[in-house]
């Protein structure tokens, strides 16, 4: 049992980080990999803020907020800032579902899809920023993880909008008891790293943000894969902001 726990929890790290061997799987395996997305999170956080927590760059936490976000976008492939890119790029015309479909499977970026990159890249930078100055090392391993268990929120709250293609491989293993063992393990690793009151506020703004990636999803008939790098991207924006408003 716990062999084949672990082996999920390296497939969900190979598949959303470069931080394990690239290797092929079969669906289910993919499937199993929900519950164990927070905790991917919490592993790239550490290794991101392991050497500012060593004093890399101690008093330039601007410059610490810059390479925290390139690491993360170079960690994750960039996955879901593409995904964030694609959507907005849909969304940004009136959602007609035969549009947005259209304008999503382009591979070209248009303007909404660069004000989203600009908006959320930059937010990230801002906030990063914000929680480095203080220092709170723990939080911004935390709002990593935050933004998978948003990841893994999506895949449930999707799933019945599910199109073919490797999002819907994902959506297939989300059930209330995979995404509930995704929450725990974030809520717990929280009541260690953060401020109990961050973590409401960010559960609120989270299920803000999920309900609105939902709602898109009925308006325009589908979810996929980009449906579920948004999340991620909106979640861990989300929380690193709910840092900045409790403690401001």
């Amino acid at each position: 049992m716990i062999r084949q726990q672990l082996k999920n929890f390296i497939t969900t790290l190979s598949f959303m980080t470069r931080l394990a061997p690239p290797r092929m799987v079969e669906p289910d395996e993919l499937a199993a990999t929900v519950a164990w997305m927070p905790l991917t999170g919490a592993v790239m956080g550490f290794i991101i803020c392991i050497p500012f927590a060593l004093g890399l760059l101690g008093t330039h936490p601007d410059i610490q907020a810059w390479l925290a976000v390139g690491a993360s976008i170079y960690i994750t492939r960039g996955l879901h800032f593409d995904g964030i890119s694609d959507i907005t790029d849909g969304a940004g015309p009136y959602p007609n579902p035969e549009r947005f479909w259209k304008i999503v499977k382009d591979s070209r970026c248009g303007v909404f899809g660069v004000m989203a990159l600009i908006l959320s890249v930059g937010g990230q930078f801002l906030l990063f920023k914000e929680i480095l100055a203080a220092q709170a090392y723990g939080t911004l391993i935390w709002v990593f993880m935050v933004g998978r268990l948003g990841n893994a929120s999506m895949c449930l709250a999707g799933r019945k909008f599910s199109r073919p293609g490797q999002g819907s491989l994902f959506m297939a293993g989300a059930t209330f008891k995979s995404v509930g063992t995704a929450f725990l393990i974030t809520f717990i690793f929280g009541l260690l790293l953060t401020e109990i009151k961050v973590q409401f506020l960010a559960y609120i703004l989270c299920a803000l943000c999920i309900l609105f990636l939902y709602r898109l999803a009925e308006k325009v008939r589908g979810a996929n894969g980009d449906f579920l790098g948004a999340a991620l991207v909106l979640c861990e924006t989300a929380a690193a902001l709910s840092y900045c408003l409790i403690t401001s």
